[in-house]
């Protein structure tokens, strides 16, 4: 009999810890705020009360717990309906893993489990991507394009444009590079046909932290100051340009085009920047109704590409540039082109991860080297969607 009272508080210690391994899968589902788990930090798996395996992560400092199914929930939220996509191995823990925690003062809460950089996750354990990296990608749009040359109006102009590959690279070495790289990259629009495309497209930003001259001044206290130049370059081959004109069919290829850029502002990542670039080209172009030509182009542009947020959902890209065409072989004589673009590309939407965007852009062009098309200025704008494919979330 002297024993009952002792044998009392083991059978009560038994169930107030089978009650607070029990605790996560019942009482504490109905938790407000879910916190998610660290993807940088250790996660155990611990057997549940009720058979399914719980994800757990504490936090020694706040002397808190995290807890989640391991698995994605059904609709009702009650049982596992599929392992859980894009989750760490968690290592495994003792079915009282939790109850010593809460015994030593942790506090355990229900949260989300684990996601990858770029990645959450909903209630349920579902994930999905809320980052993106549009200068990585595949992509394919369709838009509004009206044109007006003078009182002239084609507002029921349509266009399509595409990118078979997009991708860019940071090189983190003394000098950060970022490599630029675009092939088969284009746009055709319908009724007047036009179109243009660009096979490879190739630049290079660099940063260079010597500066090229130190320019020290003694009025007063003496100050230094540093002038840096961030050389690049930029290469295009196999640009093709084709129009529909009232004097026939135009088509204008650039061969091969080299210019120098020099940066006069980049963001850390070199993914932003703002600068100006001056090289020469070689093309030919042909027309129903004229001789082929050969000129050598030299070229100037200033322009700047810019990611407005960290999550890669805004774009804005600006443009003006100049090429003056210089004809040989025969024909005489030279020619203008000039151009003004800006456009500004928004993700709204996301379908099985892959991005939606709006794409807004407006220019202005003047030419007067292709016969049959106005040499006055012509304002064109585009409205329209642009779907991505294979878009990763942005470096962090």
């Amino acid at each position: 009999m002297a024993n009952h009272p002792i044998r009392a508080v083991l059978v009560a210690g038994g169930v107030a810890a089978l009650a607070g391994a029990a605790l996560p899968s019942t009482a504490l589902a109905d938790e407000a705020t879910l916190s998610n788990m660290d993807p940088q930090r250790p996660v155990l798996c611990v057997p549940g009360a009720d058979g399914q395996r719980m994800r757990v992560q504490c936090d020694e400092g706040r002397k808190t717990c995290l807890w989640a199914p391991d698995g994605e929930l059904a609709s009702g939220g009650q049982t596992i309906k599929r392992d859980l996509e894009r989750a760490r191995e968690c290592v495994p823990a003792e079915a009282t893993f939790l109850s010593e925690r809460r015994a030593r003062g942790y506090r355990v809460v229900r949260g989300l489990p684990d996601a990858p950089y770029g990645w959450e996750r909903d209630d349920r354990g579902r994930v999905f991507q809320v980052n993106f990296d549009l200068k990585r990608r595949l992509y394919l749009g369709a838009s509004w394009a009206p044109r007006s040359i003078g009182g002239d109006s084609d507002a029921g102009r349509t266009a399509i444009d595409f990118g078979v590959f997009v991708w860019e690279h940071l090189n983190r070495s003394r000098s950060p590079t970022r490599h630029r790289v675009r092939l088969i990259e284009g746009e055709a629009r319908i009724a007047p046909y036009s179109g243009n495309l660009v096979l490879a497209h190739y630049d290079v930003s660099r940063h260079y932290d010597n500066p090229l001259l130190r320019i020290t001044t003694f009025i007063g206290r003496p100050r230094r100051g540093d002038l840096t130049l961030h050389l690049g370059g930029w290469l295009e081959a196999g640009a093709l340009e084709l129009h529909e004109t009232e004097l026939g069919d135009a088509r204008l290829w650039k061969l091969a085009t080299a210019h120098a850029t020099l940066d006069l502002w980049q963001s850390a990542d070199l993914e932003s920047f703002a600068r100006v670039r001056a090289g020469l080209g070689v093309e030919g172009a042909s027309h129903d109704a004229a001789a082929n030509r050969t000129a050598i182009t030299p070229g100037a542009a200033l322009e700047s590409d810019l990611t407005l947020d960290r999550r890669g959902f805004h774009h804005i890209g600006a443009e003006v540039a100049h090429e003056r065409p210089r004809y040989v072989d025969g024909a005489d004589g030279s020619a203008r082109r000039t151009r003004a673009r800006l456009h500004y590309e928004l993700i709204f939407l996301a379908i099985n991860d892959q991005p939606l965007s709006l794409r807004l852009s407006a220019g202005a062009e003047k030419r007067d080297d292709i016969s049959g098309l106005s040499d006055r200025w012509a304002l064109t704008a585009n409205a329209g969607l642009r779907f991505s494919l294979w878009a990763p979330p942005r470096a962090q």
